[in-house]
């Protein structure tokens, strides 16, 4: 895998989605940790 670019916005959205794929958080916590609808997440 390559380098991947992204900004300081988007670092806490990837550490929340990958507990939600390790199955450490459900998706319902990291919608409401992340200002979303469980829908949009």
């Amino acid at each position: 895998m390559g380098l991947i670019a992204m900004s300081e916005r988007d670092l806490p959205r990837i550490e929340v989605l990958s507990k939600v794929v390790a199955g450490r958080m459900t998706m319902v916590s990291a919608a409401h940790m992340l200002d979303l609808s469980a829908r949009q997440g």
